[in-house]
């Protein structure tokens, strides 16, 4: 590969998430499917043979294994126990709240701690989370990219109209659809403002974001693609004046990056949202970011953005070159520093200071990490995207304590 490194990607056989490919597409690396239970739970699913994914990293001798799975995860729990003492181990994380986990992912998360040589979170607020929680190893933010060769600059202006809103992604209600929807009937109704929404995705939202439209009286002017390809939602970036980013916080999640940000910067878009969670970091200076929650305020950025052409381009201008930084391959040369860093280093054992002394040194190294609905370590699950599977986790989560001395017993 272009960087001197062989990968080996392995991967569920099934993963039925909204906008998951159906057939995988062609990669210039060698990809391995493997079976999983509960497909589709990032954090709930586990392998029905963890030790043919183990074996895997033996039988192509590889120098180090990427975990890309959080800390806490079943899947993690799976090969963290199993891993060859002497085979270098780094991990992902995108947690950028710090939270209380029950058992037994608690003690999940402190094995997988104990046990790699470092994390590459996709943002500074995960990166502080990781700090706070106890982990002393190699710690190197890194953002999640897009395709240069996919994602280029439109000639997006004011002065050529439909001026054209997007919002991209899960359509579910943290994303903030319902006020994309307000937003619309705001401009068109109280400013003048001859604006069109797309919403382009997937999920339980579509339907009352269209039946909202309607009762507003701008169902003409909002339109709904499902799940795009990369060729069509490119396109649609290029066509997009502003992309609306209103996130919004439950009481266990906040933004934790929002890719489409940076895809939208890199098409030429301006980006309008909520100060939520990593909107700040991942936006950067080009974004408008209004309160968390108010529609106003919201509506008005969106507004100020399409009346001032000289502003709007400059935001776009900056937006493209922030998202120079975020390009696959400039994230793939800092991964392989990364990964070389890593592989000269050791596990590192928990750091065992006060709780208030991790936390000022993670705001120190990191700045602050994200709170959700303003707690500071709220109690949670893992997340689960896919509903009815709590109860066949928690039924696995039983049967996995049962393993929990041998495991720890081969980790000592």
């Amino acid at each position: 590969m272009a960087e001197g490194v062989e990968v080996i990607y392995v991967v569920p056989r099934v993963w039925p998430e909204f906008g998951s490919e159906q057939q995988l597409s062609p990669e210039p690396f060698r990809i391995i499917e493997v079976d999983v239970r509960l497909p589709g739970n990032v954090n709930g699913h586990s392998y029905v043979d963890p030790d043919e994914v183990i074996g895997l990293a033996a039988a192509h001798s590889v120098d180090l294994i990427d975990i890309c799975e959080e800390p806490f995860s079943r899947a993690a729990s799976q090969l963290i126990p199993r891993l060859p003492h002497d085979l270098p181990a780094v991990m992902y994380s995108a947690q950028n709240v710090d939270k209380r986990w029950p058992l037994p992912f608690r003690m999940y998360e402190r094995r997988s701690l104990e046990r790699v040589q470092g994390f590459y979170p996709c943002s500074r607020q995960a990166a502080s989370v990781l700090r706070r929680i106890g982990f002393g190893g190699l710690v190197a933010p890194l953002p999640l990219g897009y395709d240069e060769t996919d994602f280029t600059p439109g000639d997006q202006s004011l002065a050529t109209g439909p001026l054209r809103l997007s919002l991209v992604g899960r359509m579910v209600p943290e994303k903030g659809v319902k006020d994309a929807v307000y937003v619309l009937s705001d401009l068109r109704s109280n400013r003048s403002v001859d604006a069109h929404l797309v919403l382009a995705g997937s999920g339980p939202e579509v339907e009352h974001a269209l039946s909202l439209a309607r009762e507003l009286g701008v169902a003409d002017h909002l339109e709904h693609l499902p799940w795009l390809g990369t060729p069509d939602l490119a396109a649609l970036f290029r066509s997009t004046h502003v992309l609306l980013a209103p996130s919004r916080s439950t009481a266990t999640w906040v933004e934790q990056f929002g890719r489409m940000v940076v895809e939208a910067q890199a098409s030429g878009c301006v980006v309008v949202g909520y100060d939520s969670g990593s909107m700040a970091e991942v936006g950067g200076g080009p974004t408008r970011l209004v309160p968390e929650g108010d529609l106003d305020a919201l509506a008005r950025a969106v507004a100020i953005s399409l009346s001032d052409e000289n502003d709007f381009q400059s935001r776009r201008l900056s937006g493209q070159a922030l998202a120079g930084q975020r390009t696959w391959s400039h994230v793939a040369r800092s991964q392989v520093e990364f990964y070389r860093s890593a592989m000269a280093r050791t596990p590192t054992p928990l750091v065992k200071t006060s709780p208030m002394s991790r936390m000022k040194a993670a705001q120190s190294e990191f700045g602050e990490s994200a709170r959700a609905l303003g707690q500071r370590r709220p109690f949670a699950l893992p997340g689960l995207r896919q509903p009815n599977v709590a109860t066949k986790m928690l039924g696995q989560c039983i049967d996995l304590l049962a393993e929990v001395p041998h495991t720890f017993r081969r980790n000592a």
